[in-house]
């Protein structure tokens, strides 16, 4: 039984026998699933109980690892003030430093006195003077502190100092009641938190008085504080029977299809040796296409990104397109789809690449040249195709990648960025594939110089893609584009089959230009996405009519009474109703589109109770018997002027049938305050529909009406010239549209003009937007390409790894990192450099703007009091708010008692206590101002802070850059865009020609190298040709020296060898054969005289003597085999080689020649039997014979057949005269002026002795081709 596993696991049996366990496994998971929702439904009761305790453990946890954490807090406060607090005088210092440790921002942290006083604070301040009293909860004790906006965590403690008892507070916010829709609004919600972690609905009451929900589909259960005490209430939904059964099922359906798509895989490593033993690339490639075709469509059919994964990476807003039935529907698809785009490109690139040079070009018919021109035009679609990607990824999509000087991309964008890399990868190595082809059908010979069939070839494509261009309706492209990149296609194409680079550094090659023209198309058709914008920002502005406003007015009134604590707040005095307006305000339409507007409560005699306004005031009383006491929204239009609209909507408000009150919106639609001019930055929305593609800040916009300028938003205001000529624009007679370009003071505008009637009138919207600069095109390249690099370097490293084993650090990369050190780092610092002095300069405007703006309401105030001896300081205060338009605070120690920003003051917003540094500083330091770093959630500002007197009185004034626009000469943003830009401009241009300096340097010693390894193996014939200079010229035509004479002198010694050799060899030879020699004589001497005597035993002596004149003539016979086996060649030292990692190894040597050396073969080994350096000199002897025939590509083509390889060595050399074939073999033959005749002669004996065979194949004027035998080494 194991014997038979073993076979069915044996080899590629092994996927498809874990393909037939997979088609096993998802029936029975099928059995499974049904069991375990049987079992469910059974046990659903005993399930529901245990996952009721696991959630109520689970929150229950996590509300505590929130409470011990502000235990260890105030513990750690508690400790370092009783440290710190040994100095009497130092005190306060050290209450201040250790309340705004950085450790401790999260947190308001307040201190008081034995007697309540509040005696420091942290910078936010949540307890204020006389709140601490009544104790809201024992010393010790966690509870919920409920402010207007939030509710917070808050524990109470005492302190003992030298005797006295201090109290101290700390709180931080649990769950903020408001939501802003601007990234400096950050969601704190415990609410929120259990149930995105849960997966369940949850609810938290902060009451410790609410009772349990009777609802029979929730589960209610008490918080308790640290001691055990309850605070709250946490309510969810209980889980449902229908709920986790679909949980199980999808579960099941998750696994199932995972396993399907595992099984194709398997099927497609089970089919892979059968792929590679297919000769024909059409079929494989076929084949190839056919599969990731099938497993890509499986994957769209089993949903598998997005069963898996969730989040923005699934969001088709993100991206999703139309292509192929939707196949394209998210990011993460999208991905999916580039990299089986990616695999099938580079299988296209390396079959189209294989077909190019492995065949002969042959006879090329008719037929196959109009072929290729059949094919032609494919290269204008692929780009045609490119640019359509490029654009679907702009225009279908909410992200926007030049809109946010961000260098440093989100996980979304990360992925999209790699998505464009990709797809740009696939797009030019499918073109260079296709051009491949294309030179193949009209006859291109690897072997042959192609110089003018290139030059024909190129330019067709060029002028047909060209042509292609002006006959398509919609080419995408623009010219200068096209032509570019087509001629970067032809330069890449020849790189990659005339200059033969390394396939890494073509795929590398590949990915750089992929990814250089997808952000070329990716800015290029932002800008139309943008020019686009000001044609939908004219429409929206024309498309906000009253009826829309009245829409958004009766939106915001119902929402707010679907809130029960509005509805109760027209008979409750406990709660702030400004807050409440702020709250209800913050969860509107009106937020988001950052519409100036307000949302106003009245109680039932019409008298203002509560409001939150944003450059938009309500009116402090309505006449209710103005208003209808049915249930409905009364409006009334409060708008000055035909371009402005300014509606105002009120509905009465009834609690049980009795009227209680009225709620009422207003909004303000004028163009001259869009962009939310009147919003401070914390409060703005970054989703209003007008700032989707182009910030709106950034529009200069003019409204005509009848022909006269009536409304302006901008800082620019046009002269009477642009004024006529935007009158006297032509537009488009259908669409009333038009487009022009203005000077706008040195700036050039494109402007979008569009002309509306309305009741009569004929308006006019023109609006502009500035080209952009140089230094903002270069950061919008270069903060996408830093991306594309960071992925290319990666796939550079890769690939460099797999293919060398290891990073060999030569000397052109030791002098490259050199190079780029030396020129990067200066580069780098200058930059850090010149940002921090920008920063600092900007740092110095806004304090010297925000102490100048001081100076005039410090000015205003005081020349008021002069004037007006009865007038009080907080009336004086108002009045220079109002007249000088500056924001700012008047602090009487370190209470307000003015603020120009009072609503904000009133929701909650803004702290009432003077900042604690500010107090130290100017209080106890004596400072006469200070600068300080303030937050309203996650938005930091810069608050300057100075002593004045007013009145005989020291109060302290603050002004800040929250609510007073600073404009600064160069913010961070506008340097950072330049430093950016320019300096990886610069350092593009560093990388280049280090590069290129690097190349020129390491070359001739990069050539002295190889030489020198060639004469290492033999090869004396090198010479090194060069143009350098200096000591360089001097080391390389010593080195040529040299060789010639160590080849000299090989020749002489060789010939004194052969001279000596004979000269021994005859004394050997004469004294081996003498030794024979004298017993024959000897014996035939005593012969003649035995048979002139007529000796008796003569029969007998001749026979003696002919048996020693055989043996003698046999040693004689044996010495001449010995000198002979002498005069053969030293004895082999055979074993066992790889063959084509010999010739690898020997190709190597001759990197740096002319001629191009191409190794063609589908063998990953080839073993003989032979002695690895005689093969080695074998090679090396073909290769300069070809070299030395101005060949410019040699050829070693190596397959088996049968039981032996066939190596065929060709080249286009100048050929072997016909009369010198049948002599080349020959021992001393040579063409040559120099040279001893004997490496054929020498390669042919070697090649015998493995019983192999060497033969001239073909040799002719355009080239010449050696075939070499050798038989393959039998494992077995």
């Amino acid at each position: 039984m194991i014997n038979w596993l073993r076979k069915k696991f044996k080899g590629d049996r092994k996927y498809f026998s874990i393909v037939f366990f997979i088609f096993l496994i998802i029936p029975v998971s099928g059995i499974i699933t049904n069991h375990f929702i049987e079992s469910t439904k059974e046990n659903w009761f005993d399930i529901l109980t245990n996952k009721i305790n696991y959630l109520q453990t689970s929150i229950t946890s996590d509300f505590n690892k929130e409470q011990k954490e502000l235990i260890n807090t105030v513990s750690e406060i508690k400790s370092k003030l009783l440290k710190n607090l040994s100095d009497s005088e130092e005190s306060y210092k050290a209450f201040i430093e250790i309340l705004n440790d950085k450790n401790f921002e999260k947190y308001s942290l307040e201190i008081f006195a034995p007697n309540g006083k509040l005696i420091a604070w942290s910078k936010s301040v949540i307890i204020n003077q006389n709140e601490l009293f009544p104790l809201p909860a024992p010393l010790g004790d966690i509870y919920f502190l409920e402010k207007p906006l939030a509710y917070y965590l808050s524990l109470i403690d005492t302190i003992h100092i030298d005797s006295d008892i201090f109290y101290v507070t700390a709180s931080y916010p649990i769950e903020l009641k408001y939501t802003l829709t601007n990234p400096y609004y950050k969601n704190i919600n415990f609410s929120d938190k259990c149930s995105e972690k849960y997966s369940i609905e949850c609810m938290i009451d902060y009451n410790p008085f609410t009772s349990p929900s009777k609802d029979g589909k929730k589960f209610s259960f008490e918080l308790l504080n640290n001691n055990e005490k309850k605070i709250g209430l946490i309510t969810f939904n209980k889980p449902t029977l229908v709920a986790e059964l679909n949980s199980i099922r999808e579960i099941s359906a998750n696994i199932q299809a995972i396993l399907v798509f595992i099984a194709l895989i398997l099927v497609g490593y089970g089919l892979k040796t059968d792929y590679k033993n297919l000769y024909s690339l059409k079929i494989k490639f076929t084949l190839w296409v056919l599969y990731l075709t099938i497993v890509r469509v499986l994957i769209y059919l089993l949903d598998i990104p997005s069963r898996l994964i969730s989040g923005p990476l699934s969001e088709p807003a993100n991206f999703s397109s139309t292509f192929a039935f939707g196949i394209v529907k998210s990011p993460i698809e999208f991905f999916v789809t580039n990299f089986f785009l990616v695999l099938i490109a580079i299988q296209f690139f390396r079959y189209s690449y294989r077909y190019l040079i492995n065949r002969e070009s042959g006879n090329q018919s008719l037929f196959l040249k109009i072929f290729s021109l059949l094919l032609t035009p494919l290269v204008f679609l692929l780009i045609r195709g490119f640019a359509a990607s490029i654009r679907s990824v702009i225009f279908d999509s909410k992200l926007r990648y030049f809109k946010d000087p961000n260098i440093l991309p989100d996980f979304t964008l990360l992925l999209m960025h790699l998505n464009i890399l990709l797809i740009g990868f696939a797009v030019v190595a499918t073109i260079l594939g296709l051009m491949n082809i294309l030179l193949k059908l009209n006859g291109f010979n690897s072997k042959a110089h192609n110089s003018k069939l290139l030059s024909v070839g190129y330019a067709l494509v060029t002028v047909i893609t060209i042509s292609f261009y002006y006959l398509s309706k919609e080419p995408l492209v623009n010219f200068i584009i096209l032509i570019i990149f087509i001629l970067t296609i032809i330069w890449v194409n020849y790189q990659t089959i005339i200059k033969s680079l390394n396939s890494v550094f073509n795929y590398v090659l590949i990915l750089l230009i992929g990814s250089i023209f997808s952000i070329i198309l990716l800015n290029y058709f932002n800008s139309k996405l943008e020019k686009e914008s000001l044609k939908t920002t004219a429409y929206e502005l024309n498309r906000i009519d009253e009826s829309l406003i009245k829409f958004y007015l009766v939106d915001l009134i119902n929402q707010s009474l679907t809130d029960p604590q509005v509805i109760s707040s027209f008979s409750r005095r406990d709660l702030n109703l400004d807050a409440l307006a702020f709250i209800q305000w913050s969860k509107s339409i009106l937020q988001r589109e950052s519409m100036n507007s307000f949302l106003a409560f009245y109680d039932r005699f019409g008298n203002k109770s509560g409001s939150f306004e944003i450059g938009l005031s309500p009116k402090d009383k309505i006449v209710p018997s103005k208003i209808s006491s049915a249930d409905e929204v009364i409006f009334s239009d409060e708008s000055k002027n035909p371009v402005e609209k300014n509606l105002v909507a009120v509905k009465r408000i009834y609690e049980l049938g009795i009227p209680r009150g009225f709620i009422s919106a207003g909004i303000n639609f004028n163009i001259s305050k869009l962009a939310a001019s009147e919003f401070p930055d914390f409060i703005e929305s970054n989703l209003s529909i007008l700032n989707q593609v182009v910030n709106i800040k950034q529009l200069k916009i003019f409204l005509f009406v009848n022909g006269e300028l009536a409304q302006v938003y901008g800082d620019v205001f046009p002269s009477r010239e642009q004024i006529k000529l935007m009158l006297s624009s032509k537009l488009d007679s259908t669409f009333n549209d038009g487009w022009l370009k203005i000077n706008f003071n040195g700036e050039n505008y494109e402007t979008y003009l569009l002309k509306t009637t309305n009741n009569g009138n004929e308006f006019l919207t023109a609006i502009s937007v500035a080209d952009k600069e140089f230094s903002w095109n270069l950061f919008n390249f270069f903060k996408v390409f830093f991306v594309h690099a960071l992925f290319i370097l990666i796939v550079f490293i890769v690939l460099f790894i797999i293919r060398i084993g290891s990073i060999n650090y030569t000397f052109k990369t030791k002098l490259l990192f050199a190079f780029l050190l030396v020129s990067i780092i200066p580069v780098i610092l200058l930059a850090i450099y010149n940002r921090q002095i920008v920063e600092e300069r900007s740092k110095e405007s806004i304090f010297n703007e925000l102490k100048q703006r001081a100076d005039y309401v410090q000015n205003h105030i005081q020349s008021q009091l002069i004037k007006t001896k009865n007038r009080t300081i907080p009336q004086a205060a108002l009045n220079a708010s109002n007249e000088l338009k500056i924001s700012f605070i008047l602090f009487d120690g370190t209470e307000q008692i003015f603020n120009s920003n009072e609503n904000y003051l009133r929701i909650g917003l803004l702290d009432k206590k003077l900042n604690s540094d500010a107090y130290y500083n100017l209080h106890y330091l004596r400072l006469k101002e200070f600068l300080s770093k303030e937050n309203i959630n996650e938005y930091f500002y810069d608050s300057y802070y100075r002593q004045i007197n007013l009145g005989n009185k020291e109060f302290i004034l603050a002004v800040n850059d929250a609510f007073n626009k600073i404009k600064i000469p160069f913010s961070t943003t506008e340097i950072d865009v330049v430093i950016f830009g320019i300096y990886s401009f610069a350092v593009l241009l560093i990388v280049l020609f280090s590069t290129i300096f690097a190349n020129q340097i390491s070359l001739p010693i990069q050539k002295l190298t190889k030489a020198t390894e060639a004469v290492g193996k033999g090869d004396l014939s090198v010479q090194i040709e060069h143009k350098a200079k200096g000591e360089l010229k001097e080391l390389l035509d010593g080195f040529n020296l040299m060789t010639m004479e160590l080849k000299r002198n090989q020749m002489e010694l060789a010939e004194l060898e052969r001279e000596s050799a004979w000269k021994e060899m005859a004394k050997q030879v004469a004294h081996e054969i003498k030794n024979p020699l004298t017993p024959m004589k000897l014996a035939i001497q005593q012969l003649i005289i035995a048979y002139k005597d007529k000796r008796g035993d003569f029969d007998k002596l001749f026979d003696k003597v002919s048996n020693t004149i055989l043996t003698q003539i046999d040693n004689l016979s044996q010495i001449a085999s010995e000198f002979s086996r002498f005069a053969k060649m030293p004895s082999l030292k055979i074993e066992i080689v790889d063959l084509i990692k010999i010739l690898n190894e020997t190709v190597n040597i001759f990197i740096n020649e002319k001629a191009k050396i191409i190794i063609q073969t589908n063998l990953a080994e080839a073993l003989i039997e032979a002695d690895a350096n005689q093969l080695s000199r074998m090679f090396i002897n073909f290769i300069r014979n070809s070299i030395q025939a101005n060949a410019s590509k040699i050829i070693f083509t190596i397959s088996r057949i049968g039981n032996e390889y066939e190596i065929l060595i060709s080249d286009n050399g100048t050929g072997i005269a016909e009369e010198f074939r049948d002599k080349i073999f020959n021992e001393n033959f040579t063409t040559k002026s120099h040279g001893m005749g004997l490496g054929l002669s020498i390669a042919k004996r070697f090649i015998e002795n493995i019983n192999g065979k060497i033969i001239l194949d073909s040799s002719s004027e355009k080239g010449t081709t050696f075939k070499v035998i050798i038989p393959a080494y039998d494992k077995f």
